[in-house]
């Protein structure tokens, strides 16, 4: 496109006013980058001439789709971060239980409740069978996941089950050029047809992916700039210091591979073009914009021969053109101070590595790639996949091959002082175990003596009570071995004890055969080892320490199951991990009609396939990779290699090869090997069903609530806030289930569910019935606890949604949580609840306004107002469009959001409360103003007084302006117009005798004014207590009250309770008194305590076996029966006829309070 040196120079000024114009491109941005992770040795196929024999089970899937981070076992999506998470700390702990006090009530309560072990393969009849409420039943305890014997195979006792270390990917690359210009994004060819790169100049504002910060010899905070692609890599100019291109000091640093130049400030370089508008480039920067290049879509394909001009041109005028720059945009020095540099950067796509007979192709790719010569250094991530082998026969391999391919063979590694030559025509091949007898090479590595003709693979998976003997360093002088490596562990699929492992560095044992290979490629150390054997003569000599920073570095390791990775699209998440329907959930009040759009997509993708339904499809059917992956990362100091090593062909021939074959060195294998845990071969497919059938209570669960609530969805009603938390709980659940990571759990609201507790102290979920009973807002907050949905709808539907949410939530938990204690002088009980939720509100108004005044003068003060006049602005602001624009209300603040709330709800009490529609404002006024007096509150912020100046007068609540509310207000009408004489002497009275009949244990009470979380007024009366729990689950049931009409029950007893627990919950036509919740809970109430009280004059009756059937039959006419107390959990069905006309006490008998 731009072959001709005319358009060198627009394309060259284009990119540096790019780079030095943090204005427009946000290059140098100031927000924190942190915020935006002793059996058979191997059997190595992919190194001998059995590569192609792999079968394609074996092989890991490419995932769909461009990848833009590299994986990462620890990263947590943005839709479930955290404000209060778990730290992972809490999971590693947990391996080694120790019990301590509990300073909770809720953890003292779960430490106390029995714990039960449950199979795998119970797990799998529940799945298999679709036993959905069984599965939700398990739930209710505590359990943790035990493997039988014919999950797992015992890989120590067995001579056929040996260890596989292939095939070998390359994940992630990164190429940093070592001058000023685009040396990283330039191939080591002259002319390549097929080549082609993009300027992608829209995307300049893309953040440094946080992965690679430390693959970095510099600070990258605020110094990238991200510019387009190459091929398949991201193209970066990076900013770095003058000090980078000082190659002899950089040979003298001993630590430069890591970031340790970092900049005064992290703002960026500040500057303004309209400074000197005659400056060469301002034209070209208008010119760009106005669509001259790119056709507005700031996009420029380039050639080869485009990309080398542009290159040329960074490496003749940049210093030429930093010399010419205004004085004034040298002020700070960061133009004078650094210069760019090109990086590159590329990683998701799994290339195979090793590929046996292609050798000599692979290592002339790697050296067409990049030219070395102007590459300061290269990081790189290379995986193995270990796998177990069950292998079905043997073939012993040609002793005649094995000697001329190896004619130096031991008995024993290298790193046995007492290893021996050996022959093998007096070796047996196999000892009198089936044990093949090991013979290695002089680099210790194995020397197969057989190879199978046959195998199946079985899947493997980390033992995290062991991992740490993976990363434990020498025995001190005292006996104790500490971690040389700090790592962390993430358990999967509910195991609590088998999972995934992140390391901050490689395995010792590994490090110390990468230390040999840096020796070897080490430019200084290479150099050394020829004085000393030149001077000594003695090819014996021990290697030669490193005295300089090294070459090759491991920065990082993690090992994970490879299905982690084949689920995930674009290596980020699959939807399953995703919190997707908690985004349905919360969307469908949105108002927005971006909101809106979101939710009906979503809406839409759930209808048409559950997240988790997305997973158990994809992870189904044959092929799916079981194996696991040893991923390490190394940085590669090209400018410190020997000279004659540095290109593409010499460092994958010299050291990617090399590193790869060491997994298969003894020294590493076997500790290994001691750390998994290996499952029964294929068609089982175990892991891939380990996942399905252990999250089946969870998805089970998520799917009930679905099925519930669709039809509410699809009419765009507000979900219950408390039901949009629970589904976000248990999506949690299922991300931690998927990934182990325990910064998804909300810790403050998942301990009190018991479900985080259950998950790192068992590993399997367990949910206690009490969670949301009590004290929510008692204290006196807010919320006492975080919502775990915040971040799922802050990012899918705005924050403005979020906070009307919250406003919501609030409100509704306090209209649930009334103390006692509050507004006691109140006695319209509307209006108390009413001043209770203001209190709520104002709260939250009085944090704006210290955020408001904080270390702020505040001088001026207006007139004299009455505290009426603050409600009335409150109530008229509301139901104005645009009314949180005006004081009270405050900029930035959330007591709008909670203002509109608190007022709806208050005018639903009213209504409820039998308030006339124009004595509605007095009740929602008085309760303002009393909240007010009570608070004593007589200044708030205002708007200062309209000015003499042109345009509309500001509005906004200023910090130095203050209303005084000391004027005398309007006698309250509330008492005398609001609630008429009966009404409220009727509401006096039962205000007054609820105190006296919570104390009476023998006196009369009203189940329906007895809220659930005041319960422990009547504790002593826990029949009542029970009955009236009973009754309002059922009122949340109705009219599906009844059982299905035809039901084939089983034949033994010991099914019963299984399958009246399966059982659904149906509607009968022409069935009346199964809509009206009051008089339902009322008859269910009343059918409880006559049956299980004994003194009840039902229980006389029935003792004396009067004639009943009228009272049966007006009961069973709306579905409360015998039969409903046994599907409560009250009662058990003793004989088949218990299904059909059942005999109270006969066919269906009460459960002992102790079983209940």
């Amino acid at each position: 496109m731009f072959c001709s040196q005319g358009f060198l120079l627009p394309i060259l000024s284009l990119l540096l006013l790019l780079v030095l114009h943090p204005h427009r491109t946000k290059l140098f941005d100031q927000t924190d980058m942190s915020d935006v992770q002793p059996a058979n040795d191997a059997l190595d196929f992919n190194l001998s001439d059995n590569a192609d024999d792999a079968g394609p089970q074996d092989e890991a899937l490419v995932d769909e789709g461009q990848h833009d981070t590299p994986f990462d076992v620890a990263e947590v999506p943005r839709q479930l971060a955290m404000g209060d998470p778990h730290s992972q700390v809490d999971v590693h702990l947990a391996l080694y239980p120790t019990q301590g006090p509990a300073d909770d009530e809720y953890v003292h309560l779960f430490n106390i409740h029995h714990m039960k072990h449950i199979s795998l393969r119970a797990l799998r009849h529940l799945h298999n069978n679709q036993r959905a409420m069984s599965a939700i039943t398990l739930l209710s305890k505590r359990h943790q996941l035990r493997l039988d014997n014919e999950d797992c195979v015992d890989v120590m006792a067995n001579p056929n089950l040996v260890p596989r270390l292939a095939p070998h990917y390359l994940d992630y690359t990164l190429y940093v050029g070592s001058r000023c210009g685009l040396d990283a994004a330039l191939p080591n060819v002259d002319i390549d047809h097929n080549w082609t790169a993009k300027l992608q100049l829209s995307m300049a504002n893309r953040f440094w992916p946080d992965n690679a910060i430390n693959s970095l010899p510099f600070d990258p905070k605020g110094h990238m700039m991200y510019i387009g692609t190459r091929l398949d890599d991201q193209m970066w100019i990076a900013m770095v210091p003058n000090k980078f291109f000082d190659l002899q000091d950089h040979k003298n640093t001993r630590h430069p591979l890591h970031p340790s130049i970092s900049r005064a400030t992290d703002m960026g370089y500040h500057m303004r073009f309209d400074r000197d508008p005659n400056f060469d480039g301002l034209g070209l920067w208008i010119l760009f914009f106005s669509g001259h290049f790119g056709q507005g879509n700031h996009t420029i394909n380039l050639h080869l021969t485009d990309l080398r001009c542009l290159h040329q041109g960074f490496l003749n005028r940049w210093h030429p053109w930093v010399a010419a720059a205004p004085q004034s945009w040298k002020v700070d020095g960061f133009l004078m101070q650094n210069a760019p540099v090109s990086i590159t950067l590329w990683y998701g796509q799994n290339q195979p590595l090793l590929l046996g007979r292609n050798a000599d192709l692979e290592c002339h790719n790697w050296d067409r790639d990049h030219k070395y010569a102007h590459i300061r250094q290269v990081s790189f991530s290379l995986a193995t996949h270990i796998s177990y082998l069950n292998v079905n026969g043997w073939s012993a391999i040609d002793r005649a091959l094995i000697q001329r391919a190896n004619p130096v063979i031991y008995d024993k590694p290298d790193d046995d002082p007492t290893q021996e030559q050996v022959d093998l025509a007096d070796l047996p091949l196999v000892d009198e175990d089936g044990f093949e007898i090991n013979v290695y090479n002089p680099d210790g590595f194995r020397i197969p003596r057989q190879k199978p003709t046959g195998f199946e693979t079985c899947g493997a998976l980390l033992d995290l009570k062991k991992v740490h003997e993976l990363f434990q360093g020498t025995e001190d002088a005292h006996g104790h071995v500490q971690n040389e490596v700090p790592f962390t562990v993430y358990p999967l699929a509910f195991t609590q004890d088998l999972g995934n492992v992140k390391a901050t560095g490689l395995m010792p044992t590994f490090a110390c055969r990468a230390m040999q290979l840096n020796a070897a490629i080490h430019e200084d150390d290479r150099a050394a080892r020829h004085n000393v054997n030149d001077d000594d003569d003695d090819d014996d000599n021990p290697m030669i320490p490193n005295r300089h920073s090294p070459a090759l570095l491991g920065i990082s390791s993690q090992i994970y199951n490879s299905l982690s990775h084949r689920v995930r699209t674009e290596a980020k998440f699959h939807v399953v991990q995703l919190g997707m329907v908690t985004s349905v959930f919360a969307g469908s009040s949105a108002k927005s009609a971006t909101g809106k759009r979101h939710w009906e997509h979503w809406v839409k993708f759930c209808e048409q396939g559950m997240p988790h339904v997305r997973f158990s499809q994809k992870v189904s059917g044959d092929g799916q990779p079981q194996t696991l992956q040893f991923e390490n990362t190394y940085i590669l100091d090209i400018s410190r290699m020997c000279p004659d090593l540095r290109t593409g062909s010499m460092t994958y021939d010299r050291v990617i090869c090399p590193l790869l074959k060491m997994w298969s060195h003894p020294s590493i294998l076997a500790p290994i090997k001691d750390v998994l845990v290996a499952f029964q071969p294929n068609p089982s497919q175990i892991i891939p069903e380990l996942f399905k059938c252990v999250t089946y209570p969870i998805t089970a669960l998520i799917d009930l609530i679905w099925g519930k609530h669709m039809e509410d969805l699809k009419a765009g009603k507000m979900m219950d806030p408390c039901m949009i938390e629970f589904v976000s709980m248990l999506e949690r659940t299922l991300n931690y289930a998927h990934t182990g990571n325990a910064a998804v759990l909300c810790k403050k609201l998942m301990d009190r569910a018991w479900l985080s507790l259950g998950l790192i102290q068992d590993g399997f979920p367990c949910l206690s019935d009490t969670f949301l009973a009590h004290g929510s807002l008692q204290s006196g907050q807010i919320i006492m606890w975080s919502t775990s949905s915040k971040r799922c709808q802050e990012l899918t539907y705005g924050q403005d949604h979020y906070k009307i949410y919250e406003a919501h939530f609030a409100v509704r938990l306090a209209v649930d949580n009334v103390p006692n204690h509050a507004y006691v002088n109140v006695t319209n009980p509307p209006l108390r609840v009413a001043c209770y939720i203001a209190n709520i509100a104002l709260k939250v108004y009085f944090d704006n306004v210290k955020q408001l005044v904080y270390n702020k003068l505040t001088p001026s003060v207006l007139g004299q107002k009455p505290v009426s006049f603050l409600a009335e602005s409150i109530l008229t602001a509301v139901t104005l469009a645009t009314g949180h624009r005006k004081p009270p209300f405050i900029s930035g603040g959330n007591f709008y959001h909670i203002a509109c709330v608190t007022v709806e709800e208050m005018k639903s009490i009213a209504r409820h409360a039998g308030v006339k529609c124009q004595d509605k404002k007095c009740l929602l006024v008085d309760a303002f103003c009393c909240v007010f007096e009570s608070l004593k509150v007589n200044h708030v912020p205002w708007s200062g007084n309209p000015q003499r100046t042109i345009g509309c007068p500001s509005t906004a609540t200023v910090h130095d302006v203050w209303l005084n509310l000391g004027a005398k207000g309007p006698t309250s009408s509330i008492t005398s117009t609001t609630f008429s004489q009966n009404h409220s002497v009727g509401l006096l009275a039962l205000h007054a005798s609820e105190d006296i009949q919570a104390s009476d244990a023998h006196g009369d009470w009203s189940a329906l004014d007895i809220r659930l979380l005041t319960f422990e007024s009547i504790l002593h009366k826990p029949l009542h207590q029970l009955a009236t729990l009973c009754a309002v689950v059922c009122m949340g049931l109705i009219p599906s009250i009844f059982p299905p009409e035809k039901i084939s029950y089983p034949s033994r007893k010991v099914q019963y309770e299984a399958y009246i627990h399966d059982l659904d919950w149906a509607t009968r036509k022409n069935r009346k008194g199964t809509t009206a919740a009051g008089p339902f809970i009322t008859m269910v109430i009343g059918f409880i305590i006559s049956l299980y009280e004994p003194d009840s004059p039902i229980s006389h009756h029935i003792q004396d076996g009067s004639d009943l059937k009228p009272w049966w039959a007006k009961h069973t006419a709306k579905g409360i029966n015998a039969f409903l107390l046994a599907r409560l959990g009250l009662a058990s069905v003793e004989t088949p006829s218990g299904f059909r006309s059942a005999k109270w006490n006969i066919d269906i008998r009460p459960l002992p309070s102790s079983m209940i």
